[in-house]
């Protein structure tokens, strides 16, 4: 289940937003397909020394190494815990050897496993090649002939891939879980890095200019004021009309990454490992008990075949068919006039994986049932019938073979899944971050603007008619220039937090500079600081939206609060022809205004000709009422 981070988190809240789009990527379950193969690995060894007729006492003895290679395998972090561990395995795994000699499965795959799991690739790859090579090596000296060294060899490399190649994932996948919202946070940085250097390029000159103009002509006498006024208003609207085209550039979400994103290279390097591990030993086997060559000519290119099916291709329905028709002949009377491929019955559990994780239950299961009949069928026939440890290893090595290339599939698909979410994740918190930055741009920065362009065209009026009261309103614009510059260098490294009470005076101020004759109602408690700036950016937005689209002569401001509610109504006169579906129709202050309010806001023209805008906002377990919906209206 996906958990969606809410439209309003702030971007100092986690990058992801607790979301976990991962599905099934639980750790149990990932660690789950480790063990059990692990745990079946350990079943095949204990039957297999069953099978060659061992005492249980040596069966038991052959078990000691096991506890500490599971305590390699969990991983600690202690590098001296990890060092004890190591010794503890291989001292463990030589004592079955003064205790009873060689007269016990004496594989060492358990090493193998520990060389690749317990060092990085450098030194773990050359590590296990020695363990190889030992054990071939051991084979010889031990009396045993080359034949039976290389498959006692093969067995050993076989168990250590199939172990390591999951653990590898595992591993892959727990980093991936932990850290899913890491690509988020950075990139989130860097987006807001980029947005300030973006910003401070595109207008900081401007508002510096627009400064020092207005310093300049608090001094400057009165023809030389008037003329630095018209030019500081002038450049205050050019950048009220870049911050706000730059605002709604902002609102466009960045484009999607088109880099597929492929398995995991452990995935395809290990089930491909174990492949042609199996593939080298279903050929010495058909070689060792048929002695026919040439048959070689028609099994070696099945396996290839088959193996560029498996390793090549894309996981779909088209691949498990393939793969079907180039092994499934050997259950045919094919299989039965060239005994050898029979022998490629022991590839069938890579075919097995893809059916697992390709077809829905219960038909991947029932598919899974046959297949194993055949298989047991195949394997032993024709007669003597083996005893029932034989049949219980060789059962078991199957479901091993069907159980890796499962996990392994199932377990690449999941980390392709955790890459594709961590993608999607820094997507989102871009998406967030740009939205509030457009959001913040247009209703901090363009009311600081719209104040200074107001205050200087009244200035530019009472210039003829009150010098002294012009002078008096523009000894406050260079303040309003600087704080304008300072919202712009602050809006992208933190959240505008504004309040009510202050908007409410602010609006006031700005609605009577308008020539507006403003009525206020404010009733409310003290409200949480997210609701209070809320409200506080949405009656800015509505001021700004009045001042710049209407010919306003009265407005009524009104806050209430009630039952965890707080509503905003702000209603004027004035509205122009153009606020009925003109050119600012798709302006984006409504659109702000919507996500503030969760789209609990309502907004047009009613029946006398006035304008009103109701936003609700939620204090608490209380939810807005239904019938207030965002409106495709003009800004007034």
């Amino acid at each position: 289940m996906s958990k969606n981070p809410s439209a309003g988190a702030a971007p100092g809240d986690d990058a992801d937003g607790g979301r976990d789009d991962t599905g099934d990527l639980r750790l149990r379950l990932v660690r789950g397909m480790l063990w059990t193969a692990l745990g079946l690995i350990m079943l095949v060894r204990l039957l297999a020394s069953r099978q060659e007729g061992l005492p249980w006492s040596s069966v038991f003895v052959a078990m000691i190494p096991y506890p500490a290679l599971v305590g390699v395998l969990l991983g600690p972090r202690d590098p001296r815990v990890r060092g004890a561990l190591l010794a503890a395995l291989v001292a463990l795994y030589a004592t079955p050897f003064a205790l009873v000699g060689t007269r016990w499965d004496w594989l060492p795959w358990p090493l193998a496993i520990a060389a690749l799991c317990a060092f990085r690739g450098r030194v773990g790859w050359p590590l296990f090649g020695m363990v190889l090579v030992a054990t071939y090596a051991a084979g010889l000296m031990s009396g045993d002939n080359a034949l039976i060294s290389i498959h006692r060899t093969y067995r050993t490399a076989n168990d250590g891939l199939i172990v390591f190649g999951l653990y590898a994932l595992a591993t892959m996948v727990a980093q991936l879980h932990a850290t899913r919202g890491e690509l988020a946070r950075w990139q989130l940085l860097r987006e807001r890095s980029r947005l300030h250097g973006e910003l401070l390029t595109m207008v900081s000159g401007q508002l510096r200019a627009l400064e020092q103009q207005l310093t300049r002509a608090v001094d400057a006498e009165p023809q030389a004021a008037r003329d630095l006024l018209g030019t500081a208003v002038d450049t205050a609207r050019e950048a009220l009309a870049g911050i706000r085209q730059t605002a709604g550039a902002y609102r466009s979400q960045p484009a999607a990454p088109v880099a597929p994103i492929d398995s995991p290279r452990v995935a395809r390097l290990s089930l491909a490992a174990v492949y042609l591990c199996e593939s080298l030993n279903v050929i010495a086997d058909a070689l060792t008990d048929y002695h026919r060559p040439w048959t070689m000519l028609l099994m070696v290119p099945l396996i290839c075949a088959a193996g560029a099916v498996l390793l090549l291709m894309r996981p779909s329905r088209r691949q498990m068919i393939l793969l079907a028709l180039l092994l499934g002949p050997t259950a045919l009377p094919l299989g039965y006039l060239i005994w050898e491929l029979t022998l490629l019955s022991c590839l069938w559990p890579f075919l097995l994986g893809l059916v697992l994780t390709g077809v829905r239950r219960p038909l991947s299961w029932v598919l899974f049932g046959v297949a194993t009949v055949l298989y047991m069928s195949m394997t032993f026939y024709p007669p003597p019938v083996p005893n029932l440890a034989g049949v219980a290893a060789n059962l078991t090595s199957m479901i091993i073979l069907t159980w890796l290339s499962y996990s392994l599939i199932r377990l690449s698909r999941l980390v392709t899944v955790l890459h594709r979410t961590r993608r999607d994740l820094a997507r989102e918190a871009l998406v967030r971050e740009r939205t509030r930055v457009a959001r913040d741009l247009h209703d901090m920065v363009s009311f600081s603007l719209s104040a200074v362009a107001l205050n200087g065209e009244l200035c530019l009026r009472l210039l003829e008619s009150d010098p002294a009261r012009a002078r008096e309103h523009l000894a406050t614009l260079p303040e309003l220039a600087a704080r304008a510059l300072a919202e712009v260098e602050s809006v992208v490294t933190r959240p505008a937090m504004l309040r009510a009470d202050e908007e409410v005076a602010a609006a006031r101020a700005v609605l009577e500079i308008a020539g507006v004759r403003p009525t206020l109602a404010v009733h409310v408690d003290p409200l949480p600081a997210s609701v209070d700036a809320a409200v506080a950016a949405v009656l800015r937005e509505a001021v700004t939206n009045i001042v710049r689209h209407s010919q306003a002569r009265t407005c009524t401001i009104a806050i209430t609060s009630a039952q965890g509610l707080v509503r905003l109504r702000v209603i004027n006169d004035g509205v122009l022809p153009i606020a009925v579906g003109g050119p600012e129709r798709r302006g984006s202050g409504l659109i702000g205004i919507a996500e503030r309010t969760s789209g609990h806001m309502s907004a047009g023209p009613l029946p006398d000709g006035r304008f009103e805008l109701v936003a609700e906002f939620a204090t608490g377990t209380a939810v807005p009422s239904p019938s207030l919906t965002t409106m495709a209206t003009a800004e007034s």
